[in-house]
């Protein structure tokens, strides 16, 4: 289940919100796309870090406050948030699983985009799109969203590249993609799904969501692994050669993703399920560090 003493935190958010949710969804990031539109719809409060190059200097001979020119393809800027349903999610050892704690990012990213007036649409999917929302921005939205988060059944493998292909047809205008998976996966279809949502999105964030034990196999000695997806069963000895060579795929194979993602400028960021989701939040909305 979501957590939502989660939204209830966001609720205090106002100072963060009020420094980072503009640059989040209005440009702040690097631009997948080159270009701004010409055509200046409004203005905004000028935050530390905006292009100085857009502050209008005749709005400040009027008011003495630094004001922003908003154009028309950051006003129409539709956020597009795709969570990995897949049994692979169902993984938990200590606290939540993998799922609820990307459910309840995703719904963070949903209540910033209700508190900034910005529509935002979500697709559950795992070897195919499984569950898709149309773009709204009210509290109700969010709320059926959250609903239908808790009722879904974790099922299936994970194939981003054909769920990418089935998503992007529903994408109509500039958009802010956000992809929420533990992205263990073949490469293969990694790399076509993020080139595919980066075509049709002028901003993309990828969030990694692993449980910590995925990362340093805190299991000892011989053990029994399931896989979540095929059902099929291996039995282990995880001896520190073991350890050692997984660990290394784990680092290969995040270094394969982060470096596709700063080849076209895309945050790829990993977390894990035994911090707060506060905290980790904070950190994506703040654009965190690439890679994790």
């Amino acid at each position: 289940m979501i957590d939502p003493s989660f939204l209830d935190e966001l609720k205090e958010l106002n100072f963060i919100i009020r420094q980072k949710v503009s640059s989040v969804y209005a440009g702040g990031r690097p631009s997948i796309k080159h270009g701004k539109g010409i055509e200046v719809v409004d203005y905004r409060e000028y935050i530390p870090g905006d292009d100085f190059r857009l502050i209008d200097w005749r709005v400040y001979g009027r008011t003495e406050k630094l004001y922003i020119r908003r154009f028309e393809e950051e006003k129409n800027l539709i956020i597009h948030i795709l969570v990995d349903s897949s049994s692979s999610m169902d993984f938990k050892v200590g606290g939540m699983h993998k799922f609820d704690y990307a459910g309840s990012i995703a719904a963070g990213f949903g209540f910033l985009a209700v508190h900034n007036h910005e529509k935002f649409a979500t697709g559950l999917y795992s070897d195919t799109i499984r569950e898709l929302t149309q773009a709204k921005k009210s509290r109700a939205h969010l709320f059926n969203v959250i609903d239908l988060f808790n009722r879904i059944k974790l099922t299936g493998g994970t194939d981003l590249g054909v769920c990418a292909a089935q998503y992007s047809k529903v994408i109509k205008s500039k958009s802010f993609s956000i992809i929420i998976s533990d992205f263990i996966e073949d490469m293969e279809s990694i790399t076509e799904g993020i080139y595919r949502m980066a075509k049709h999105s002028k901003e993309m964030l990828l969030v990694q969501v692993l449980d910590p034990w995925e990362l340093d196999l805190g299991w000892r000695d011989d053990i029994k692994f399931q896989d979540l997806e095929t059902g099929d069963i291996k039995r282990t000895f995880l001896s520190p050669g073991f350890r050692r060579e997984y660990a290394k795929k784990i680092r290969d194979h995040n270094a394969q993703v982060n470096e596709i993602c700063k080849d076209i400028g895309v945050d790829f960021i990993t977390v894990t399920t035994d911090t707060p989701i506060f905290d980790s939040f904070v950190k994506l909305v703040g654009g965190g560090k690439r890679g994790g």
